[in-house]
């Protein structure tokens, strides 16, 4: 029986904004080189007997395609034209399955799984769906089991939700035929699209679609803050109960490691630098900074001199170079932040901090929460932004800014008399096509 994997990758991201300005989400980088995708793709070896990704249309598209070949794995592309849903995504998908796949592993692109979960459904037999408990369960779709411990329906994001309830995870084994034919008669979905999990529902009226849980690693990386977790977990994963240093890389003498670091090769952490663990570094720490748990610095990055780091992501070849403050935040690759630039972590009033995605002002429930920089933007000197504040990819801070909304993309917040206004800048650099210039809130 021939089985092909399905994965979902050609979503938007909108709200990962503006990380997912100049990658698309499932191209996400991870600590160790590879990213949502590729991780994906190389834990389904051996599970399939191929794979058919589904990818947009146009920039996004090509640069799954090349980041795949780049990273030697093989696969067979669908363009989804139309982003119409995931159950539209599937469609497309399926219906480019060679003849004589009898078996789907249907799989989002941007999920951070453990290959456990995979293996598990991947034996359970057709149909299955893989289901894990979530303490924020009215965030996903919960999933409502019968006493056979089938499948009897979802229901997305109910406010009744319990913590605890078992949540769809979007990974699930189909029977090939029967699911092609479910996914050619959806209808759109009070919102508008089409559901994958319409499907899946339909199904189970006609046979008993088997939900297997288990212990497993699962983490759907949806908003921005979820980046920063999906690093944590990943850090557990490949560090595992270790509680000293592992340096590969090089530490100068006169720096000081402690607990869980893990110094990449090529790396280097100069004289002067206090490096708490758990800490990730492939890139430079220091001179005389400070990097505190939960810091990440990949390949390229750099956190010089007197900047302190504090649970937060400085991605490939971003840059701070000297006298900043970067708490729980994510810096997007090739940023740089001038000197002085801090990001604020904390409300003035401790409120929990808010958000705006996709057009909607969202709680995180979290007390703690920096800024979120695109890729290739800068701040002047002695910038500050204020918490949940994003700035755009390839936008401009100018110096002495308080940031306290959203910056779009490609754009240059500048003073205009007593105030700051958002300037565009594709006529003074150049920005890709493809960037969405709108502001966000």
């Amino acid at each position: 029986m021939a089985r092909y994997a399905v994965v979902l990758a050609a979503g938007r991201g909108e709200r990962l904004w503006p990380l997912t300005s100049t990658r698309p989400k499932p191209l996400l980088p991870l600590p160790g080189g590879e990213t949502l995708l590729s991780r994906l793709l190389r834990q389904l070896q051996g599970l399939v007997d191929g794979v058919v990704v589904v990818v947009a249309g146009g920039w996004a598209g090509e640069a799954v395609r090349r980041h795949l070949e780049e990273k030697g794995l093989a696969a067979s592309y669908a363009v989804q034209r139309e982003q119409r849903g995931t159950g539209d995504a599937a469609r497309v998908g399926v219906e480019a399955l060679p003849r004589g796949v009898d078996e789907v592993l249907l799989v989002n692109g941007d999920l951070l799984v453990s290959r456990g979960l995979l293996e598990a459904v991947a034996g359970a037999g057709a149909p299955a769906l893989a289901a894990v408990p979530s303490e924020r369960s009215w965030e996903y779709g919960v999933v409502d089991i019968d006493e056979r411990g089938c499948l009897r329906g979802i229901r997305e994001k109910p406010a009744d939700a319990r913590p605890g309830s078992l949540v769809s995870t979007g990974v699930m084994l189909l029977p090939r035929g029967r699911l092609e034919e479910l996914l050619r008669g959806l209808k759109p979905s009070p919102r508008g699209e089409l559901e994958v999990t319409d499907a899946l529902t339909a199904l189970a009226a006609e046979e008993c679609v088997r939900i297997v849980t288990g212990d497993w690693l699962w983490m759907d990386v949806g908003r921005p803050w979820e980046v920063i977790e999906a690093y944590k977990a990943v850090f557990r994963e490949r560090m595992g109960p270790r509680r000293e240093p592992l340096v590969e890389g090089e530490a100068e003498p006169g720096a000081v490691l402690r607990g869980p670091v893990y110094v990449a090769p090529g790396a280097v952490v100069r004289s002067g630098t206090v490096v708490e663990g758990p800490a990730w570094i492939e890139g430079e720490a220091g001179p005389l900074a400070r990097l505190r748990p939960w810091s990440f610095l990949l390949r390229g990055s750099r956190a010089g001199a007197h900047t302190e780091v504090k649970a937060s992501i400085l991605m490939e070849g971003a840059k701070a170079p000297h006298l900043s403050y970067v708490g729980d935040s994510v810096v997007g690759e090739h940023a740089n932040l001038g000197a002085g630039t801090v990001t604020a972590n904390l409300r003035f009033d401790h409120s929990t901090v808010k958000m705006t995605l996709k057009g909607r002002r969202v709680d995180t429930g979290r007390r703690k929460l920096g800024a979120f920089i695109g890729g290739y933007a800068q701040t002047g000197v002695n910038v500050s932004l204020l918490p949940g504040v994003r700035v755009g990819a390839y936008s401009w801070i100018y110096p002495g800014a308080v940031v306290s909304r959203d910056v779009p993309d490609c754009s240059f917040l500048a003073p205009r008399g007593q105030e700051y206004v958002v300037e565009d800048l594709a006529g003074r650099i150049e920005c890709p096509r493809h960037l969405d210039r709108r502001v966000k809130s």
